[in-house]
């Protein structure tokens, strides 16, 4: 999946953010299978931002801790077992966007690292304790589903000749059953 239009320039009104050096790493950094984790948190930012007026959040607020809510630049497909002393990406990886959102000068209020923090919930072991920490978390799942089914139909298409082959061999057997 790749960002549209509408998303480019959200990203690009929070360039303080999205144009930090470290922070365009996150491209290189796969999620979900059909996207990188800069477009899936420009994604959840914009969601956030946009739906944080029918809860009464501060849009900025929402847009701000969407872009840095998966601020680390782990692989958890390769890396995951090699930091953390092995946790699991799901536990560390809130801290460590905390953590990176701060060295670069991104500041973070309390409820924001809160709100990171807890994002990953059920997952993890943090709860969200305030409503842009829900909003978060439910944006963040949203965007991470659209995302993980947007590669079905080509999963679909990969597997074609495999469930024609298995027909075949199921309608052989059926047939000589004998």
């Amino acid at each position: 999946m790749t960002l549209t239009n509408k998303e480019l320039l959200f990203a690009a009104k929070h360039k303080h953010i999205t144009h930090n050096e470290n922070y365009q790493k996150l491209k290189s950094v796969p999620r979900h299978g059909s996207t990188n984790t800069f477009d899936h948190s420009v994604r959840v930012a914009m969601m956030s931002a946009a739906l944080s007026k029918y809860i009464h959040v501060d849009a900025e607020c929402a847009a701000k801790v969407g872009l840095l809510h998966d601020f680390c630049l782990v692989d958890y497909h390769k890396d995951d077992k090699h930091v953390h002393n092995g946790r699991w990406y799901c536990f560390y990886h809130p801290e460590d966007a905390v953590i990176n959102s701060e060295n670069e000068g991104f500041y973070l209020s309390n409820i924001e690292k809160k709100a990171i923090w807890s994002h990953m919930f059920p997952l993890s072991t943090c709860i969200p304790t305030s409503r842009l920490g829900y909003l978060l978390t439910f944006c963040d799942k949203v965007v991470a589903t659209q995302e993980s089914f947007a590669n079905i139909p080509e999963c679909i298409f990969s597997f074609k000749p495999v469930f024609s082959k298995l027909c075949v061999r199921i309608s052989h057997v059926v047939t000589h059953k004998d």
